[in-house]
Parts: structure tokens; sequence; C-alpha cells
């Protein structure tokens, strides 16, 4: 663009996104994208490629042992809010409200990205403990029959609503899984009061029979040190019994099309004494059996958890 105008745009657009914009520019900006449409779709273009570029940067995973790393983790990404610029168009922000938003607000890491690629981590339940899978009876398996993973190699594969040791083996009716996730040499990240966990998964299931039915859901739960169950003979009572805060997604039905893999996501904001987190994957039959093996065709993969920080409530 050579319009004199149109290089300004980018001047603004470039200073909100650097985190260099000053008072008036954030004004000049704000009535610039309360005005004009063309400019409105500029910035989304900007944001878009902003926030791709932040991908291509190295991410400080978690290890094999689902232990973070042991250096202070800076966080990741600061990525701009483009809502305001959603509700100018549905005419919902102030101008005052929209300079809080041209300028990076929210900055997030990721704790958990686990597509269940190399050695399996699956131990029936017992304890918690960081890196592991616990949970009723499952295994990581690659491509057979019908269903691919969906994405890499390899996938969690549901077998049993029972686990070992469990006083009644088989009879369930819901196959579950946890991993356990240690926050506590980074609590002083989030200690303020902002900081919200995201967790998302990904549910497939084979063909099954149409007088059958399942439903599956991803739940977070909040502990400090003196509250979290590490051992248990039923973890999963134990959890919603003693958890400083919970949540779960909305139960999502599986399709019979193993060719769509089902999103399960949810969030929550953390209490400020939170130490550790647990994260549940679970799925359950939704119609009467004769107590048989009925989750063999039912699969997860992708299963990722986000910190984010946002401004305290008041």
């Amino acid at each position: 663009m050579n319009d004199p105008a149109h290089n300004e745009w980018h001047r603004l657009f470039s200073a909100a996104l650097n985190g260099t914009i000053t008072e008036a520019e954030k004004t000049q900006l704000a009535t610039l994208l309360k005005t004009s449409a063309e400019a409105r779709q500029l910035w989304f273009l900007y944001h878009d490629n902003e926030c791709g570029l932040a991908e291509l940067k190295p991410r400080y995973m978690a290890t094999s042992t689902g232990q973070l790393p042991r250096t202070r983790l800076a966080w990741l990404t600061w990525r701009p809010l483009t809502a305001a610029v959603a509700g100018l168009m549905f005419g919902m922000f102030c101008t005052s409200v929209v300079f809080a938003y041209v300028v990076p607000l929210a900055r997030s890491m990721t704790l958990l990205d686990d597509g269940f690629e190399g050695t399996p981590t699956l131990v029936s339940k017992v304890s918690l403990e960081p890196g592991v899978w616990r949970g009723d009876h499952a295994e990581v398996v690659g491509t057979e029959r019908d269903m691919m993973p969906e994405s890499g190699q390899r996938m969690l594969r549901f077998l049993r609503a029972d686990f070992q040791g469990k006083p009644r083996a088989i009879g369930g009716h819901i196959a579950d899984v946890y991993r356990l996730i240690d926050l506590r040499e980074y609590r002083h990240e989030f200690i303020g009061g902002g900081a919200v966990v995201q967790a998302s998964a990904r549910v497939n299931a084979t063909p099954f029979p149409e007088n059958e039915k399942f439903g599956c859901a991803i739940s977070i739960f909040a502990f400090d040190e003196e509250s979290l169950p590490y051992s248990a003979s039923y973890i999963g009572t134990a959890l919603e019994n003693d958890a400083n805060a919970m949540v779960r997604s909305s139960r999502t039905k599986l399709d019979r099309d193993p060719s769509s893999w089902q999103r399960l996501n949810t969030e929550m904001r953390l209490p400020a004494n939170t130490e550790f987190l647990v994260v549940r994957l679970h799925i359950n039959q939704l119609f009467a059996s004769d107590g048989s093996s009925v989750f063999t065709g039912s699969y997860a993969d992708e299963v990722r958890v986000v910190l984010t920080q946002r401004t305290p409530l008041p």
C-alpha cells in the first residue's frame, strides 16, 4: 500500500502488537477501528500473522516425565485480543473499552500436550503421580480397524470400566483416566488470581449398534498439597469430594463416524492456592448392558492443557 493513510494504519497496528503504542495512538487506533471496516479487516490480518509467527517460536513443553522444566518458565506468547474489534462490529463496546483491548492483555503457556506418542505411560488406578495416566484399563495403540489417530501415529483406547484391584471387576458404566500436573514451582505466575486453565481433547469411536449410546467429557480438578489424594482406592470419588474447585465439559455424545474426531473442552479460573491440577477423561455408556466390556472401540487423542493469565476478577 502506498496510500499515506494506509501507511499510518500499518504503523499503528505494529505499535499495538509490539506493545509500544502511546496513549494518544490508542485513541487514534480506537477511532480508526470504530469507523473503518477496511481498517478492522486489516487489523484481523495483522493479528492472524502475529499469532502464526508466535506458533513458530520454541515452546517449553512438559518433559517425558510430565514435569515442567526446572527453569523459571517464561510466558510463551503474548496475544492481542480481537474481541473488542468484534464488539465494535456489533455495537457492544464503547471507545474507552476499546482502548484497553487493542493492546496485548492475555498470555498463556502449555502445561500438557499429549498425543500419546512415544512410550506409553498408562498405569491402572492406584495412586496419582505426574507424568502418568492413571485410571481404568486402557492402552495406547496405533491405527487399527477403521480408526486412525487424530494426529501422529498413536492414540488412547479405552478397554474396560474397571481397574487393577477394583473390588468388583467389570460391571461398571464409566471408564476414565487421570493425569496429574504439578504446578508448585510456578505458583508465582498466577497467584494474583487471574489464572484460567483450559483443557481439551479429541474423542472418537468405531461404528457401534443403534441401540448403544456413549457420552464423553473432560474435567479439571484444582488442589493444594494437603487436599490432593495421592492414594485412593477409588480416585474419582476422592477427587470430587476433596477438590478446591472443579469443572466438567458438557457431555458429548459419540457419533458413529470414525472419520470425525469430536472435540471436548472446558475451562476454569483457578483458586489462588492451587498447587496441582488433575485432568480427567471419561466415557460412559448411556444404555443398559450385561456388564461386558463395551468401550473397546472408543478412543481419545490430542489432550491439551493450557494455563492463561487474565485480568483478575474484581
